[in-house]
């Protein structure tokens, strides 16, 4: 454990779902710190999945939230600090599940604490947990997003140019040409792409490579539009019981960093956040007006992390579209 007192305090609102054994595990090292920003911790859990530790309110199943960071020394607990004060890189987590005998015990009422740096969240009963809701698509709820490809695109291209250049719709040197090569060659002979194939996987695996690892900002360009795109085409070829889930393998994992891999594994999976959530939720509705709003909202992320997203998400879904289209009218 580390020998320094912890300085800061802030208390758990809400761990995602596969993060629920936190609260059960044995007391000791739980993972290290892997990346730190203002208002987030990336972590390396001690069975390799990633958890981030937020102070938004954004919630996911890899998740903890958790409410101000507070300084308990000051009279009114206020504090205006963040994590890059009292976290960093390589900093162990350990979970605590006794009661401290120092000068801090007298705040603590629950028995569960994670200690991150010089960090302890106090984890309060009752313990809200987030799992993921996502509904069942029915293939004629796909039908009302066929006359609304213009309009779909016409509104990330808005979102693209509004912020820096960079992401895929809006290049620079380090995207420039990535999304029409990629297009270029999932598309190969122009032929309609068909995602019920058995050979669709590894054909979509290969075209993937090219984008891993490429793009500015702290997850590249390329790898938001695949996890992006993988969330929704594997939502529909699961919904409707087409394919399994096309997960990124090691190949991608020696291209890009740890968290980013992680990141794209979790969206592959259909471990989302409860705005990409609704974004795919609004497929399932038909609902193409909550799909624009979902577009608008994710875009804002980070330097292009959102606007990729949604851009990999649409692609994903107009592919599905037009694959699935010839067989709307024999029953499918």
């Amino acid at each position: 454990m580390p020998s320094e007192s912890p300085t800061i305090f802030s208390t758990c609102k809400c761990i995602g779902g596969i993060h629920r054994n936190i609260t059960c595990s044995t007391e000791g090292l739980f993972g290290t710190v892997v990346n730190v920003f203002k208002k987030a911790v990336n972590i390396k859990t001690n069975e390799d999945k990633l958890l981030v530790i937020s102070v938004g309110t954004v919630p996911s199943p890899i998740t903890i939230n958790i409410g101000p960071l507070m300084d308990w020394s000051s009279p009114d607990f206020s504090f205006n600090s963040s994590f890059l004060d009292f976290v960093q890189n390589s900093d162990q987590v350990h979970v605590i599940r006794k009661s401290r005998s120092n000068n801090e015990s007298r705040h603590v009422s629950n028995n569960v604490h994670i200690r991150v740096g010089n960090c302890i969240i106090l984890v309060n009963k009752p313990i809200h947990f987030f799992e993921n809701d996502i509904l069942k698509l029915k293939v004629h709820k796909l039908e009302k997003f066929i006359d609304y490809r213009q309009l779909l695109f016409s509104v990330l291209r808005e979102c693209a140019f509004s912020q820096k250049a960079g992401c895929l719709l809006n290049p620079d040197t380090t995207t420039e040409g990535l999304l029409p090569k990629f297009l270029s060659s999932i598309q190969e002979d122009h032929e309609v792409i068909d995602i019920r194939s058995t050979m669709f996987p590894d054909k979509l695996s290969s075209c993937f490579l090219g984008l891993c690892g490429r793009g500015p900002g702290f997850t590249p360009a390329g790898d938001d539009f695949v996890g992006g795109f993988l969330a929704v085409l594997n939502w529909i070829r699961t919904s409707l019981k087409i394919g399994c889930p096309i997960v990124p393998g090691l190949e991608y994992r020696k291209l890009t960093t740890w968290t980013s891999f992680k990141l794209m594994e979790c969206n592959a999976r259909g471990l989302v956040d409860i705005e990409v959530q609704d974004l795919i939720n609004s497929i399932a509705k038909g609902d193409v007006m909550q799909y624009i709003d979902s577009i608008k909202l994710i875009a804002k992320r980070g330097h292009t992390s959102g606007i990729d997203f949604a851009t990999g998400a649409t692609v994903g879904l107009y592919l599905a579209i037009d694959s699935l289209r010839h067989k709307w009218k024999s029953g499918f």
